[in-house]
């Protein structure tokens, strides 16, 4: 729900400056590099509902896409010049638990 939030968000050619104020703020305007980052939101989500759904790919796609999204979104720390910029940071936070959630995948019994 939340990614599908974000990706709206992102995705979207309103103009959310008067839909929510500080979302363009943090995003910036609507740019090909926002629909190509929303892009990879939806793709991320996709993914990710098929691992829920289709439970013989499930660790296959966890190994690929938790340590993707770990690598991507740390990556965002030293990319991102604007260090009161809330994404980075936030970020960090969901790696925690990507780390945590892959951690727990792995060292748990087979799916």
């Amino acid at each position: 729900m939340c990614l599908s939030l974000v990706f709206f968000g992102v995705a979207t050619g309103f103009n959310l400056d008067s839909m929510l104020p500080k979302l363009d703020v943090v995003f910036g305007p609507d740019t090909p590099s926002r629909r190509i980052l929303a892009c990879l939101y939806l793709a991320i989500a996709v993914v990710s509902a098929v691992a829920l759904a289709v439970v013989p790919l499930r660790m296959s796609i966890v190994v690929v896409l938790l340590p993707l999204q770990i690598l991507y979104k740390v990556l965002t720390l030293f990319f991102v010049a604007d260090r009161k910029n809330p994404v980075p940071w936030w970020n960090l936070a969901i790696s925690a638990l990507h780390a945590a959630s892959l951690w727990v995948a792995l060292s748990g019994p087979s799916l």
